[in-house]
C-alpha cells in the first residue's frame, strides 16, 4: 500500500469527523424539529462513513492495526 492512498483515506476521515461536528452544531442551534431530524440522519450517515474508513485503514495499515489491537479496539 502506498502512502498516498493512506494519506487520502486519513484526510477523508478527518473530513467526515469535521462534518459530524458541524451537523451537530447545527442540530443544537436549530429549533425546527423537522430540520433537526434531517440533519441528524445526515450526521449519522457520516458516522457510518467514519466506520467504513477506519475499517479500510485498519486493513491497509498494519502499524495502525497494531495500535487498535493494543488498545483492544
Amino acid at each position: 500500500m502506498d502512502n498516498k492512498t493512506l494519506i487520502a483515506l486519513r484526510e477523508d476521515l478527518v473530513g467526515e469527523l469535521d462534518a459530524i461536528n458541524l451537523y451537530q452544531v447545527h442540530i443544537d442551534e436549530i429549533d425546527d424539529e423537522e430540520v433537526k431530524k434531517v440533519l441528524a440522519h445526515i450526521r449519522d450517515d457520516e458516522k457510518e462513513h467514519v466506520a467504513e474508513l477506519v475499517k479500510i485503514i485498519r486493513k491497509l495499515d498494519a502499524s495502525q492495526e497494531e495500535k487498535f489491537q493494543k488498545e483492544e479496539l
